[in-house]
């Protein structure tokens, strides 16, 4: 008996180690005795009917959901076909066991293959009906069945007696693929599996037998998302759901739920004739029970493999059990419960670190997402809700993470040649098939009251020839400079155009897009009126005034309007520094003032003000100990807010572990849609400028810098969470804040946030920002 180890690794506690049993005899499930009490509601799949069809409408057809079992026909037919057992490899190699009951004197059986199209796959064959029978056969020209390409066959058993007339019909849907474990990981038609999957629990969809419906919507999500594979945990499912991922296309993890190693026959059975199903696991229950792998054996024809979830060291596991997995392993390995979801980080919180850092081992097979809701049973804010169906911010993110394809840059230089490399990380489909459009386009600036983006010109670009792990240039030729737009859209759907993803190729920069702020209306002199503890500067109609003691700009009036924006302040810093030097000069009709603060934090800042032209904020600063922030932030009473525009990255919020999944555009919310957690509150990122909507009008902040975040205020924390953080993740001296460095969501436990600054406390960090209080 040849076997080969599979370890798996469950962030959360559970390590997985897969015991693959080769090349051991499986019993082939004849006696009579030997019916599974569970086997008729595992069934679905199989069909029993009088008259035959010359062709059968076949796979991916959902309605072809026939009878449980059998039972129905036994008291209309004294002989028939009750189940069958099939192994169908890769190559083309087939064989079949049929289980007859009642059979008469020279009966025979015939087996027909027809293709999705009705159309048979080879000639019939035909043996004599007994017990149990066994057909062998080769066929050729075939499509193999994986998660990409869900190719499904239908067989045709006809049982005739000894005259030729058919008395009994049988149908069952099956699909060629081939599974076997090698040092690295698992193997499906010769090609390595990289697992991108979520744990199923048949208690999210409701209970054991719910709807083709529910089991659609779950299923069509995890394709949304770009997985390829479920673990079915905990709880048996229903077997229809088997049937949908054969025919829509997911790899399955079928597993013994519990502790009573009884119902392995019963699992072995639900998933027996499955091409989806490519591995049995024992749950954490039995794992350390490998003579269940007997078990297993005994009932499955094929052989699959085992797994063995188990608890190692009753400890949880953290990021450097899969850093020392990757370095020192050596067997393969796969998380298959991480990401746990909480506040409004969701399950992709720290993903795409952990996918990064696993994928440099070769040991490496994938992961598997915990849940799709929090284990503490509170919704997720930003992952993905069965009930609802609304999605958040950490679906968008896991959907771009695990998309199959990357390219060799996100933003588009000056001196761009046209040219862009993909990366095919498809497990088996070449890119031929996929289609891919793209726009060129404008968007809206802060004072104009659409949205959408002005689409300057678009087009479609040619499927390379690409085999997975394969790379290609896609080459884009357009008939206007693409300089003068903002952004490259970039949709990619696959061959039953479903989108893979939209990707967002930035053009223009911050400075581009300032540049073309609304002009001023110039008003020929800047009126200063100054005191000891204050400085008054009216600039083009608008009063700003300054505390002379602070440093701080604290009130700005437009006409009747009296705006409370106060700053600016070190984010999250309360101590450390303190004002050294407050200046006003003018010159040549420009009135600067510079503030110099000095301490163990510095901050340098210096305003401009020109008539005709938007005030300016330069600003520099050092920050000692570099803590999760990195940034200046500035006050506004949140009461007063109505809403918020921005262009950056949208329309959900960013974490510093959860980057993905946000395009760039003009994005707007309400403030009183979501007063508790409002889905806009908290970091965006790569933001170009902001217009705040206020009870006493709008005003808008511009900056010229890249790779910037801004903070909209601070989403509410529920209650039950409010320990869950491993240090403050917004600054508590202000609400409206410009970062270089934001924080990381925690996942459990609390430790595991995102890494420390690299930064040094040296390092000047800085930027400029233009207010515009005219709107």
């Amino acid at each position: 008996m040849k076997k080969t180890i599979l370890h798996l690794l469950i962030m959360h506690g559970i390590l997985t180690q897969a015991l693959a049993q080769g090349s051991a005899t499986s019993q082939h499930l004849g006696a009579a005795n030997d019916h599974s009490t569970l086997w008729g509601a595992y069934s679905a799949n199989e069909r029993a009917d009088n008259n035959i069809k010359t062709k059968i409408p076949l796979p991916g057809l959902l309605g072809q959901q026939g009878l449980g079992s059998t039972a129905g026909h036994i008291n209309a037919f004294e002989s028939y076909i009750e189940r069958v057992t099939i192994d169908a490899k890769a190559s083309g190699d087939f064989e079949m066991q049929v289980y007859s009951r009642g059979l008469q004197p020279n009966e025979t059986i015939e087996l027909q293959v027809f293709d999705p199209t009705g159309k048979a796959l080879a000639d019939p064959s035909q043996v004599t009906a007994t017990e149990t029978a066994t057909i062998k056969k080769q066929f050729a020209m075939i499509r193999t069945w994986n998660p990409e390409n869900p190719h499904m066959y239908q067989i045709v058993l006809t049982l005739k007696d000894a005259t030729g007339q058919v008395i009994y019909t049988f149908f069952k849907k099956f699909g060629f693929r081939s599974v076997e474990s090698k040092p690295d990981g698992i193997y499906v038609n010769g090609t390595k599996v990289i697992f991108k999957g979520m744990n199923c629990r048949s208690a999210n969809l409701g209970n054991y037998r719910t709807s083709e419906e529910a089991y659609l919507a779950d299923i069509n999500t995890m394709k949304d998302l770009n997985m390829n594979a479920v673990r079915l945990s905990y709880y048996p499912v229903d077997p229809l759901y088997f049937d949908l991922c054969d025919s829509l296309g997911l790899f399955v993890i079928s597993e013994l739920p519990g502790s009573d190693k009884r119902m392995v026959k019963d699992i072995v059975y639900s998933g027996l004739n499955h091409p989806s199903v490519i591995c049995w696991s024992t749950g954490p229950d039995l794992a350390a029970n490998k003579e269940l792998d007997k078990e297993f054996a005994t009932y499955d024809v094929q052989s699959r493999y085992v797994i063995h979830p188990i608890n190692k060291d009753k400890k949880s596991s953290d990021f450097n059990s899969v850093a020392n997995s990757i370095l020192y392993g050596t067997e393969a390995f796969t998380p298959v419960e991480i990401g746990n979801g909480i506040f409004n980080g969701g399950r992709a919180a720290g993903l795409d670190e952990f996918w990064t850092e696993m994928s440099k081992s070769n040991k490496f097979s994938g992961s598997f997402l915990a849940t799709y809701r929090d284990d503490n049973g509170i919704e997720s804010a930003s992952g993905f809700d069965p009930k609802s169906k609304e999605k958040w911010a950490s679906y968008y993110a896991i959907k771009e993470i695990w998309s199959p394809l990357a390219f060799n840059i996100s933003q588009l230089p000056t001196n761009w040649n046209g040219v862009i490399t993909i990366e095919n990380k498809f497990l088996y489909t070449n890119l031929s098939r996929l289609k891919f459009s793209w726009k060129l386009v404008l968007f809206p600036k802060a004072t104009q009251k659409t949205l959408d983006p002005l689409i300057v010109e678009q087009g479609t670009i040619a499927s390379p020839y690409t085999g997975p792990g394969e790379k290609a240039d896609l080459k884009f030729s357009f008939q206007n400079q693409f300089t003068v737009c903002d952004a490259l859209q970039l949709t990619v759907l696959d061959s039953r155009d479903k989108e893979v993803y939209t990707y967002t190729f930035q053009i223009r920069k911050p400075v581009d897009v300032v540049a073309t702020s609304p002009e001023v209306s110039s008003i020929s002199t800047i009126m200063r009126t100054e005191e000891a503890d204050f400085l008054s500067l009216v600039c083009d109609g608008i009063n700003y005034i300054f505390d002379k003691k602070t440093g701080n700009i604290t009130k700005v009036y437009v006409g009747k309007r009296d705006l409370a924006f106060t700053g600016p302040f070190l984010a999250g810093v309360h101590n450390g520094y303190t004002m050294a030097d407050f200046k006003h000069l003018v010159k040549d009709n420009i009135h600067t003032v510079e503030v110099t603060y000095k301490g163990e934090n510095t901050l340098w800042v210096k305003w401009t003000f020109h008539t005709g032209d938007l005030p300016r904020m330069e600003y520099q600063y050092s920050m000692k100990p570099v803590g999760e922030l990195l940034g200046i932030t500035f006050k506004y009473p949140e009461e007063k807010i109505t809403g918020m525009k921005w262009m950056g990255r949208g329309p959900f919020q960013v974490w510093k572990n959860r980057q993905k999944g946000q395009q760039i555009g003009v994005w707007e919310r309400s403030n009183k849609s979501n007063v508790n957690n409002a889905e806009y509150k908290g970091y965006h990122a790569d933001v170009y400028w902001v217009q705040y909507q206020t009870n006493m009008g709008n005003f808008t902040l511009y900056t010229d810098q890249q790779n910037i975040y801004l903070q909209l205020f601070n989403p509410l924390k529920q209650g039950a969470l409010l320990n869950e953080f491993a240090a403050a993740p917004f600054p508590d001296n202000g609400n409206i804040s410009f970062m270089h460095q934001i924080s990381g969501l925690s996942t459990k436990p609390a430790e595991n946030a995102g890494n420390k600054s690299l930064k040094s406390a040296n390092d000047q960090l800085g930027g400029s920002i233009y207010f515009d209080f005219r709107w």
